[in-house]
């Protein structure tokens, strides 16, 4: 006799359900959780979604050509959609028409909805941030059904594109603080109290993993006081600079996806770097001036999977 396969069945997870649909990567009370019983006797069940799994790669049409008929170029991510089929079961009329309403009000035109589910591959949870498409149907079931009235279920969603899932939860950040220079070479005496050398800037050091399998980008958080610092990944050998004296207490976001800077006063000279799966050495000091051990770079960041 064989051992049954593990992944034939969901697994275990101590969430309150195999999947969720909400509004941000963090769990509230508003969620909606699929297969599982709700706390008045509705039951969810839905099956995987088919775009969970995989990517669909485009090559545009206008670039094929060649004598073996082959397509030339680079080849683009289509949005990943996500069909979703079930069934609401739930103990009377009323109850199944609010566990209907619950899921609808998810799924309103032009609103972010989250998706999320345990992931074999990850053995995590992960999410996609989604939007709904087409129309969302609540079809009767006919005829008697264990535990009560039921409906069939179906809606779809298209995920944003590059369509990447993130790690569900609260996100996973880095403080990195500055150290107070070092001075190089030797003191006298007290009779003479004089130091000579130059200072050393070594910056404050950090890591940050990404435990996913694509590039996360992250958001850095810059508390003054510190004079124009530089941000480095000695991972990737990337680094930008933030011009401007960021004063005690003030803090500054860039946002390294977007490369927007708040405030908008301040500019960057390079461009924000991105988190390599693994784990990231990172550095930061400043460009003039002595560092402030009150300073603090925050470095903030979903790990991301294809």
């Amino acid at each position: 006799m064989t051992a049954p396969n593990p992944n034939a069945h969901l697994p275990a997870v101590p969430e309150e359900g195999q999947y969720r649909l909400g509004d941000d990567f963090v769990t509230d009370a508003s969620d909606v959780w699929l297969n599982t019983t709700w706390p008045d006797g509705t039951q969810i069940v839905v099956a995987e979604p088919e775009g969970w799994e995989g990517l669909e790669f485009i090559t545009p049409i206008d670039t094929s050509g060649g004598r073996d008929g082959g397509l030339d170029g680079p080849q683009s991510i289509a949005p990943r959609m996500l069909p979703v089929q079930g069934a609401i079961v739930a103990p009377d009329p009323a109850t199944l028409r609010r566990a209907i309403a619950a899921v609808r009000r998810k799924l309103g035109p032009r609103k972010r909805v989250v998706w999320e589910q345990y992931d074999f591959g990850q053995e995590r949870r992960l999410a996609m941030i989604c939007r709904a498409q087409g129309d969302f149907r609540a079809t009767p079931v006919y005829g008697t059904a264990m535990g009560g009235v039921a409906t069939q279920i179906r809606f779809s969603l298209v995920a944003a594109n590059p369509p990447y899932k993130l790690s569900s939860g609260p996100p996973e950040f880095v403080d990195i603080g500055l150290p107070v220079d070092s001075v190089s070479g030797r003191t006298y005496s007290k009779t003479y109290s004089y130091t000579y050398g130059a200072s050393t800037n070594p910056g404050g050091i950090g890591q940050a993993e990404n435990t996913g399998d694509v590039d996360a980008w992250p958001l850095f958080e810059i508390t003054g006081p510190v004079n124009s610092p530089i941000i480095d990944n000695e991972t990737t050998g990337r680094s930008f600079l933030v011009v401007g004296n960021i004063a005690a207490g003030d803090v500054v976001t860039i946002d390294s996806r977007t490369g927007r800077v708040t405030p908008a006063n301040y500019r960057l000279v390079g461009r924000p770097w991105v988190l390599v799966p693994g784990v990231n050495n990172l550095r930061w000091r400043a460009s003039s001036g002595s560092f402030d051990p009150s300073a603090n770079l925050r470095v903030i960041w979903r790990s991301t999977s294809e």
